[in-house]
């Protein structure tokens, strides 16, 4: 199976559906983070700003169903698609207060990049599904092919 996530036009698509997307990104560049909220990079746990999902060809590694009891449903909505997406990006020093200081030229391996839902309108670089049913949909969807034996590739525009 083969899924097209086109972050212009805000729309992904698959063979029987399309589903409202988007991937807007908090970072200190666009006033949306703080310098005090930090994130670090999956699995090295260094410093670094969020970046937009990565553009490619990735694949569709599981679909993972959430319990409300067990975690804020608020953050991954119903439903997490993982994939094996990833990309290089900068480590940031932080200042004596834990703050981002300033960028530097070492580079790492960030992955944990997610197709899900959440209330919030911005991500840290994850594609957000924009309706809550139709990350049910899609979470649906692609379960019943990975149980099939389907590869599923995500292409990202």
């Amino acid at each position: 199976m083969r899924i097209i996530a086109d972050k212009n036009n805000k729309i992904l698509q698959t063979a029987e559906e399309s589903f409202s997307i988007s991937c807007n990104v908090r970072t200190l560049n666009n006033g949306l983070r703080k310098s005090h909220e930090i994130v670090r990079s999956i699995p090295d746990e260094l410093p670094y700003m969020p970046a937009p999902f990565p553009f490619g060809a990735w694949k569709i590694t599981s679909v993972e169903w959430q319990d409300q009891e067990k975690f804020d449903y608020r953050t991954y909505g119903p439903v997490k698609i993982r994939t094996n997406a990833w990309q290089w990006v900068k480590v940031w020093e932080l200042d004596k207060d834990g703050d981002y200081s300033r960028i530097t030229e070492r580079e790492i391996k960030d992955f944990g990049y997610l197709l899900h839902y959440s209330v919030s309108k911005t991500t840290l670089g994850c594609i957000r599904i924009e309706r809550e049913e139709e990350a049910v949909r899609l979470g649906i969807l692609l379960e019943k092919a990975l149980k099939n034996g389907e590869t599923i590739t995500l292409e990202v525009l």
